[in-house]
């Protein structure tokens, strides 16, 4: 795993919410978040994004968080397929 910050979080976090068919608002209380804008800022990867929360998508998906923070890895699999 490489010790850079994750390039590919912000999609897959969007990956997980589009996934559950919810916008931003209605996805927002799912993870305790304030609202959708907190979630879009997390998506674009332009707010700060608390490891409570990070902990909460983990729980929700049941994905181990490697799979959030790893680039090698995609949500689903583990292990990218290329």
């Amino acid at each position: 795993m490489s010790t850079d910050f994750p390039k590919r979080l912000g999609d897959k976090l969007k990956a997980i919410r589009e996934h559950s068919r919810l916008s931003p608002d209605e996805f927002a209380p799912q993870v305790k978040a304030r609202d959708g804008a907190e979630i879009t800022s997390y998506e674009s990867e332009t707010g700060e994004l608390p490891v409570t929360v990070l902990i909460r998508y983990a729980k929700l998906t049941g994905l181990p968080l490697e799979n959030f923070v790893d680039d090698d890895r995609d949500l689903w699999l583990g292990h990218r397929q290329n």
